[in-house]
């Protein structure tokens, strides 16, 4: 069905041209929620399924956004749908700040450029290469997402200083995965044991090593000796954590508020560039593997062009100077 008042005039739609418009505006909203409020939640919780969810839904808002820059001719719905967009991508983090403020103009004015950059090419162009738009429309896209990623993390984090940014479940959770590096050193490192089974073994096998003479002592003997070395152990301990330790407690729990101590210890001012820092380190990580994600978007992207034109959601006509163009 031609949706075009005039065939040769790709940028005036019909009804039905809008209201198509309007489904993928729409559809793309609902990504940017996604990934607001899922990243809002993995802050709030550190459930790594959140974060996951969030990529999922920045990964669907990006192929939206590269459908729209082929198939939205009207500045005006351009304009509007991309301001829509943008309040929903920071939606779960607004508040009437400079910082949100200033976020959130650089991110629509970044996607406004980014699509008009396709569609300057998409219009020059004698024929339609998608491959070549996406290559040019999904970097600044990306960039985009991992620009708020990275300023509301410092900004989350910074809005709840008096709370240390990694929940306890988080922090055993990494400690366990590092158990296998930390065993190189030290064998017997395991995590559901107390502080005092760990001092008493390892004290035991330096007392061993260094005074072999020692595994000669009697059964009480030997215990009163352990015991004397490891108050020594706990004093070092102590001297270097600048926190009293529980020995009872289990590894991971005492690690923990060592970590908790260490923090709340900390200044404002030394945890606000601690939380720039790691929000520069997520825009780095991130960045670094800007070519399989946007090969992976592109590709997404390039399924659900082939489908919609197979579908009739568009259809590809020849204008007066023999020029690919799309009708809605």
């Amino acid at each position: 069905m031609n949706l075009l008042n005039k065939p040769a005039n790709a940028y005036t739609i019909g009804i039905s041209g809008s209201i198509k418009i309007g489904i993928l505006a729409f559809v793309g909203i609902v990504f940017a929620l996604g990934f607001s409020w899922f990243f809002r939640e993995f802050l709030l919780t550190g459930e790594w399924t959140k974060m996951l969810w969030s990529g999922l839904s920045s990964i669907g808002f990006l192929v939206v956004f590269t459908l729209q820059t082929f198939f939205m001719r009207s500045n005006t719905h351009f304009a509007v749908a991309f301001f829509l967009q943008s309040l929903a991508l920071i939606s779960f983090f607004f508040a009437l700040s400079v910082p949100i403020m200033t976020l959130f103009v650089v991110v629509y004015g970044g996607l406004l450029s980014a699509s008009y950059s396709g569609r300057k090419m998409l219009d020059n162009m004698l024929t339609i290469d998608f491959w070549s738009i996406s290559k040019l429309v999904v970097p600044k896209g990306i960039i985009a997402i991992t620009l708020l990623a990275s300023v509301f993390i410092p900004l989350h984090l910074q809005a709840h200083r008096d709370s240390i940014p990694v929940s306890s479940a988080t922090f055993d959770k990494v400690l366990a995965s590092s158990s296998s590096f930390i065993k190189y050193f030290y064998k017997d490192f395991d995590t559901s044991k107390t502080v005092d089974e760990l001092a008493r073994t390892a004290t035991e096998q330096q007392l061993s090593e260094k005074f072999p003479q020692v595994n000669a002592l009697k059964p009480r003997e030997k215990t009163l000796l352990i015991n004397e070395a490891m108050k020594g152990l706990y004093e070092q301990l102590f001297n270097y954590t600048g926190v009293q330790i529980n020995p009872k407690d289990p590894v991971a729990v005492a690690a923990y508020g060592v970590l908790q101590e260490k923090y709340f210890a900390l200044r404002d001012e030394v945890k606000l560039w601690i939380f720039i820092i790691f929000g520069a380190v997520i825009f780095i990580s991130i960045a670094s593997i800007m070519m399989p994600l946007r090969i992976l978007v592109a590709l997404i992207a390039f399924f659900v062009y082939e489908v919609m034109i197979a579908l009739g959601f568009a259809r590809v006509v020849i204008e007066s100077r023999s020029k690919e163009t799309f009708v809605l």
